[in-house]
């Protein structure tokens, strides 16, 4: 059985999604396609505009065979650490051959070239790094420019120039990266993305990104919506309203008791953010208000949205460190009803899989807090979303 793995949010699924499903199955020659998907909190700080098994649902019947859970604690992490727990969790999953998913250049040997050398970053290219984030820019922008200026001095690098400016290019890169890093034989396979990319909300291109579609359902436009997700999809988001600010709320009313200190101590803090975040907090009314006070050229939106939810789940340094020495585990979400042959398989090669949140007594004691950690976050979401909607074991499609 040949698989291709997939890393994905769905947030919603659009057409786009479904296209590049269809695709990687067809061109990997794939028996199934493994879906590994971000729970109930995504990579850029937001909620979820679904529930988890909602989503895992919909990406079985519009073409996977088998959707697991991105762990909460990588889901809202940084693209290099959100990369890292992917690749992780698919070490898990048995005769993976390919890692499949859309990029600006669609190019796999230059997305590989790019990983190899950031994997490996000579010392000219660190000073370049350096000198940039001197300039008071993030460390993505100053590693992106850095790369621009070290492809201008290295002939042999001028292909890759350019590559870290759009940001399926450096989810691509972060995942081969990770590859490298754990030694995998995966093979990369690329589709080159159509329509708007990953940040663009502009719903009137050809095949429009979820951000587009999120900003169209912010503002009660179903027939931009319409237009741009599979039909599926539509029937479970058409009657979604522009959401209250529940998540805000929780995580100023966070932020406003929590200490000093303690907000120190909280993962991927520096650089005096934890400062910035206090004062703003202290006359911020909403979120957003807290946030525009706080933003920095260092610290982009997608950071600070990030940290929020480590506020309010209250994720430390130490509680990141302690779970990436963790084993990997496979929790289900959703599965079809004529595979289930790929539980039979998963027995023999991962003793930590989770078919119902009750199999948390049955997997390695250490991973329980990463566990009930996603559990938390799909309750949290529950309220956020004014959903009555709350499933706890692996759907079978």
């Amino acid at each position: 059985m040949k698989t291709t793995a997939i890393i994905c949010e769905y947030n919603p699924m659009t057409n786009g999604h479904l296209k590049h499903l269809q695709l990687a199955r067809e061109q990997t020659a794939a028996d199934t396609i493994l879906c590994v998907m971000s729970g109930s909190f995504v990579q850029r700080g937001d909620a979820a505009v679904l529930d988890k098994y909602i989503r895992a649902e919909i990406a079985v019947k519009t073409g996977a065979d088998i959707v697991i859970e991105l762990p909460t604690i990588y889901a809202i992490s940084p693209a290099d650490n959100f990369a890292y727990g992917a690749i992780k969790t698919i070490s898990a999953f048995p005769n993976v051959e390919y890692l499949s998913f859309g990029s600006e250049c669609g190019d796999a040997e230059l997305l590989t070239l790019t990983a190899k050398l950031l994997s490996n970053e000579p010392d000219e290219f660190k000073a370049l790094i350096q000198e940039r984030l001197k300039t008071g820019v993030s460390f993505p922008k100053a590693r992106a420019e850095a790369l621009d200026l070290y492809a201008d001095l290295n002939p042999e690098y001028a292909p890759i120039k350019g590559i870290l400016n759009s940001p399926n290019n450096v989810l691509g890169v972060a995942y081969i990266c990770a590859i490298l890093k754990q030694g995998l034989n995966i093979k990369i396979h690329t589709i080159k993305r159509e329509g708007g990319d990953y940040n663009d909300e502009n719903g009137e291109v050809d095949l429009p990104s979820s951000s587009a579609v999120r900003k169209a359902l912010s503002i009660e436009d179903y027939e931009t919506v319409k237009k741009a997700v599979p039909p599926l999809v539509f029937d479970y988001i058409k009657d979604i309203k522009p959401r209250e600010s529940a998540l805000g709320d929780m995580i100023l009313f966070k932020l406003k008791n929590i200490s000093g200190y303690d907000l120190e101590n909280l993962y991927d803090i520096s650089g005096g953010i934890h400062n910035r975040l206090k004062i703003a907090a202290t006359s911020a009314n909403h979120i957003t208000d807290l946030l525009e006070a706080a933003k920095t050229k260092k610290f982009t939106m997608a950071r600070l949205k990030r940290i929020c939810l480590y506020v309010l789940f209250d994720i430390t340094k130490e509680d990141y460190e302690y779970c990436i020495q963790c084993p990997p585990y496979i929790q289900i979400l959703a599965l079809r009803s004529d595979r289930k042959d790929i539980l039979s398989e998963l027995s023999y090669t991962c003793k930590n899989v989770l078919t119902r949140y009750s199999d948390v007594g049955r997997v390695d004691k250490s991973l329980r807090y990463m566990v009930k950690l996603d559990f938390t976050a799909q309750g949290t979401l529950q309220i956020i979303n004014k959903s009555n909607y709350y499933n706890k074991k692996m759907l079978l499609v």
